[in-house]
């Protein structure tokens, strides 16, 4: 992604202007490389931070120099921009979104003149694997347990006012209380802040959801828009397909299972929770047709190999299995006529 079109798509989003396919590409953006968190943080902050009220004498002329040109410099003529599915944007949103884009490259040219590079910091980060779980003791004393096919970074020493972790995918957090330097997990487009708690962090750069699901204390989850704070037995659950955001009860058991190899399905759509079978045993599922992908699941496995899923499969559907190697073929049978029983 060029940088102008990655400026500008970000500062549409911080301005509410995109659309749910562009919150996605933003969020797979943001989770493919640790430089592209730090980059999305730091253009957030300055947009969080460059309101008139508090603006400082050099970036307010900045501002207005900038403003100046796109007053003096006439447009070309281009046809109008259409979005996905065919709808058109409006021309005032465009000139909204170009007069954004051009602001905040103001704001990132002064930061990077007056803001003093920091030092280094020296990262320490962990992966799993496909079936693997890892538990990993942070600095502070907090306890974090990665789930499978996830990544975890952080600083070797917390040395500055809060404490920052990166997770793509899910985790399970441990937090040390430290009244003075806040607990802060990245993951995507999201930051949830803690000072000593028990929660859940599901982030997948691939998956249409991302929650966070509270277990013991108190966290506040914020995003370039809102503030959320949940209680105890509280997720927020953002669905990336729509674009909603959802403060729920969940199931603590079903949530968390994961941490003891435990698997539960509530009445739901075998392709809905395939991602949660490849990831535990390391196979990828195949669905014939969408008959097989709407088969219902209701079913708990705790530490069972996976020929006992495929067989409560077999019986779910009733569906048949094909396995080669690492890749399994399942396809939904036809309940059969009563003549030919």
């Amino acid at each position: 992604m060029e940088q102008q079109e990655l400026y500008l798509l970000i500062t549409r989003y911080l301005a509410r202007q995109t659309s749910s396919e562009e919150n996605e590409r933003l969020a797979t953006w943001v989770a493919e490389s640790a430089e592209n968190e730090r980059t999305f943080e730091q253009l957030k902050t300055l947009w969080q931070h460059s309101k008139p009220a508090t603006t400082a004498p050099e970036t307010a002329a900045a501002l207005r120099a900038v403003k100046a040109r796109l007053a003096t410099t006439p447009a070309p003529a281009a046809p109008q921009p259409v979005l996905a599915g065919g709808r058109k944007m409006q021309r005032r949103t465009y000139l909204v979104g170009g007069l954004a884009l051009a602001v905040l490259m103001a704001l990132v040219g002064l930061w990077h003149f007056q803001v003093a590079p920091s030092p280094e910091v020296a990262y320490q980060q962990y992966r799993t694997a496909t079936g693997q779980r890892q538990t990993i003791h942070l600095p502070d004393g907090s306890l974090v347990m990665l789930a499978p096919q996830s990544q975890l970074r952080y600083p070797a020493h917390f040395t500055g006012a809060s404490r920052e972790v990166y997770l793509q995918g899910e985790a399970f957090f441990e937090v040390s209380k430290d009244a003075r330097r806040p607990f802060r997990v990245h993951s995507g487009t999201w930051v949830t802040q803690v000072l000593g708690t028990k929660f859940n962090v599901r982030a997948f750069p691939q998956a249409t959801q991302t929650a966070v699901s509270l277990v013991e204390g108190q966290v506040r989850v914020q995003d370039a828009h809102d503030t959320y704070l949940l209680t105890p037995g509280q997720e927020l659950l953002a669905d990336r397909s729509t674009g909603r955001i959802y403060r729920q009860a969940f199931d603590e058991a079903k949530v968390t299972g994961w941490r003891t190899n435990k698997l539960i399905f509530k009445n739901e759509k075998l392709a809905d929770v395939a991602s949660q079978i490849e990831r535990l045993y390391g196979v990828k599922l195949v669905f014939a047709d969408s008959a097989t992908a709407e088969v219902k699941l209701w079913a708990t496995f705790e530490n069972e190999p996976l020929t006992a899923v495929l067989e409560a499969l077999e019986l779910a559907g009733p569906i048949s299995y094909r396995r080669e190697g690492q890749v399994i073929y399942l396809k939904h049978q036809a309940a059969k006529a009563p003549h030919e029983l």
